[in-house]
């Protein structure tokens, strides 16, 4: 179960307001003090409330008892409360996350394939709900959903109704960094509800984008617990990987220390019972270590989940940028494949770069080059690097040819970028201009939003950009997620509710 079912319960209609009190909601994750949003629908007769981290004018208070309190929620919206005009009365139902109030509409009907499926014989109203497309977008899938159902069912004694409930678009974000990999699942409507980074700038940076529910921490002493608590079915990230040699035969690639994160994005799934789908991200060699012994051994380790993989390139998506990743999918709703290219012709530096102005944030931040750079720099043409230098600048390191080809690359503009590591170490250089690239060129290669304004010294923004992960096909990937989960309410609704 994803979403734990508590109590479903008939109120009466108020014009002053919709006041909920109930010691069930002691189950729930309402708890007092708490802040909760809602999201309604007027047409439909609907208000679904969930819990929100981040501040609203909405708070849980409570009701002294004498063995206790109960929390209360208080909605006096009035234009809220028109949602349930016309309704007999409300049906509220309390799920552990969640709390749905519609408005009933009392009428007979006869017995149908649904009411037979739940064995009902004496039906005497019945409730109709069909939630709009947008609003379902936010907050569960995108689909809309009828519910036929007896007044006085009592859904406890009826447990297959809801032994599966609709996943939400809700995720956890491990390995977060700056938070570039949460942009494209923000961007398909994922509400990311929890987020792990060991580095206090690239955190900052994260806090500043995306709000306060990141936790500055190590994942290796982390408390997972707490991914449980998030009631998110979605958990993605790209764990640093510092290496494949497995000099010890009897060790296994998780067990090896250079692999240590790999094994902590597991253990942080295994934590969170509520995962349905998850989504890591590493480089190629991940598929391929040991002949495929690294894969082998994370797919023992979540045997649970359906697992496709791949190694994919960026500017097939859409992204500036020549950049190979492996991606993971984990799914025990159903294999989810990988998103194919969406793009016949992959973007240039210039498409990339057009519009870009001094002013604009993180341009400026740019290293200031020695002298000895510069004069290295004004050697190398458009697409060249260091192997274009005369040798009386090359340095001896590049006469043994052990020198990486991305170093003093400079740029071409009808061509898309190289992988984009970290541009003052690489020293990559702009297309015409003889300096390295700013943070903000290095961030239109990875696609990344310019209102996303990244935070810290240099130094640290520059290792955050090379950490960084491609947003348009993450996008393609967290697209494929959402597509998986709303098929699967769809699924959920053709198994349980009827359509009208």
């Amino acid at each position: 179960m994803i979403t734990k079912w508590i109590k479903r319960r008939t109120a009466k209609l108020s014009s002053r307001g919709l006041y909920l009190q109930d010691k069930e909601l002691l189950k729930s994750n309402f708890n007092v003090g708490k802040h909760f949003k809602y999201v309604v629908d007027m047409k439909k007769k609907q208000i679904r409330i969930v819990p929100s981290t981040k501040e609203t004018k909405n708070t849980v208070s409570k009701r002294q008892l004498k063995d206790g309190t109960k929390p209360v929620l208080d909605i006096r919206d009035k234009e809220a409360l028109k949602a349930f005009q016309g309704a007999d009365f409300l049906e509220v139902v309390i799920f552990e996350n969640e709390i749905l109030v519609r408005g009933i509409k009392e009428r007979k009907i006869r017995k149908t394939s649904i009411l037979n499926f739940l064995e009902l014989k004496d039906t005497k109203s019945a409730f109709n709900t069909r939630i709009d497309k947008d609003e379902l977008a936010s907050v569960v899938g995108g689909f809309d959903f009828t519910i036929s159902s007896n007044e006085n069912l009592d859904l406890a004694e009826n447990p297959t109704l809801f032994s599966e409930m609709p996943l939400l678009l809700r995720a956890v974000s491990l390995f977060s960094g700056a938070g570039c990999m949460d942009i494209p699942f923000t961007q398909n409507n994922f509400e990311v509800v929890c987020a792990v980074e060991r580095n206090e700038e690239a955190a900052l940076t994260y806090r500043y984008n995306h709000g306060n529910h990141i936790y500055v921490a190590d994942i290796t002493t982390f408390d997972k617990s707490i991914f449980q608590e998030c009631s998110a079915p979605v958990m993605f990230g790209g764990s640093p990987c510092q290496g494949f040699s497995n000099s010890n035969r009897r060790l296994s690639f998780l067990d090896n220390p250079n692999n240590l994160l790999v094994r902590e994005f597991i253990k942080s799934v295994q934590a969170n019972k509520n995962c349905a789908i998850w989504v890591l991200e590493n480089v190629p060699q991940l598929l391929t270590a040991g002949k495929g012994q690294f894969l082998n051994e994370i797919k023992s380790e979540l045997s649970d989940f359906h697992i496709t993989h791949g190694v994919l390139n960026s500017l097939e998506y859409g992204d500036a940028q020549d950049r190979q990743r492996a991606f993971l999918i984990g799914s025990k709703i159903g294999p989810i494949s990988l998103p194919t290219p969406n793009v016949d012709s992959p973007r240039t530096v210039f498409d990339a770069f057009k519009g870009l102005y001094d002013e604009m944030p993180n341009q400026n931040d740019i290293s200031d080059s020695r002298k000895r750079t510069i004069e290295r720099m004004k050697c190398i043409p458009q697409g060249g690097n260091w192997q274009q230098l005369p040798d009386h600048l090359k340095t001896p390191g590049m006469f043994k040819r052990n020198t990486q080809s991305n170093i003093y690359k400079r740029l071409k503009w009808d061509e898309p970028a190289c992988t984009i590591v970290n541009p003052r170490k690489c020293l990559l250089t702009h297309p015409e201009e003889n300096r390295i690239l700013s943070v903000r060129e290095c961030a239109r290669l990875f696609s990344i939003p310019d209102d996303f304004i990244f935070q810290g010294n240099l130094e640290a923004m520059q290792q955050q950009i090379a950490n960084a992960t491609p947003v348009r096909l993450v996008y393609a990937i967290a697209q494929k997620v959402k597509d998986a989960i709303t098929s699967f309410n769809a699924l959920l609704k053709r198994r349980f509710f009827s359509l009208v």
